[in-house]
């Protein structure tokens, strides 16, 4: 017996992603980030992922596996702890350092052109250390997490939505570790000298 025509089922077809779409998500995935960071790492006075936004901030498309992605960043993360260049480059910077300064060094890190998602997590660890500076100062976390969100609109965004949004990263957790570093490292060297420049020749 055939179904009837009113009871068929539509296959769903998922709509093209926006740039606002991609900063929203990113928002949600940045803040749910900071605050599962600083839980791992025991810091006291840890705010909500609510203390984290800016009341009537819209949220995006619910993303189908934002567990998945969440583990992905946090464990891109975990490298990043590891690698001393990239600490002493953030230990250079102040919390309260001009928007001007944080995107400088942010650009530098991209002199290449080379887009990844290994890249695109690495401005959400240095988002988190500056939040991390900033904890008793939540409006300060918050313009940071402004800077993160505006900074990937404005550079990532086509790209991530080529890749089909982001879903996407957590196909490109499964390469080696030595590719994400590889593809995530090459600005640091100049990102230095231009962190130099900004916070210490003012």
């Amino acid at each position: 017996m055939s179904e009837h025509p009113l009871t068929m089922r539509r296959p769903q077809v998922k709509r093209q992603l926006s740039i606002d779409d991609i900063g929203n998500q990113g928002r949600v995935l940045m803040n749910d980030f900071i605050t599962e960071r600083l839980r791992q790492e025991h810091i006291d006075d840890t705010p909500a992922v609510a203390d984290l936004e800016e009341p009537g901030t819209p949220s995006g498309p619910p993303l189908e596996h934002f567990k998945d992605i969440a583990r992905a960043l946090r464990c891109i993360a975990d490298e990043l702890d590891q690698d001393k260049r990239i600490q002493r480059i953030i230990a250079k910077v102040p919390p309260d350092a001009p928007q001007q300064t944080f995107f400088n060094v942010a650009n530098d890190f991209f002199l290449d052109g080379v887009m990844s998602w290994g890249r695109v997590a690495t401005l959400f660890y240095f988002g988190y250390k500056m939040a991390v500076k900033a904890i008793d100062k939540i409006p300060l976390i918050r313009a940071i997490i402004n800077w993160v969100i505006n900074f990937i609109v404005d550079t990532f965004a086509p790209w991530i939505i080529s890749r089909g949004g982001w879903e996407a990263i957590v196909e490109y957790f499964g390469t080696p570790t030595w590719q994400f570093l590889g593809l995530t490292l090459g600005g640091f060297a100049a990102a230095g000298a231009v962190v130099a420049y900004n916070v210490w020749g003012r």
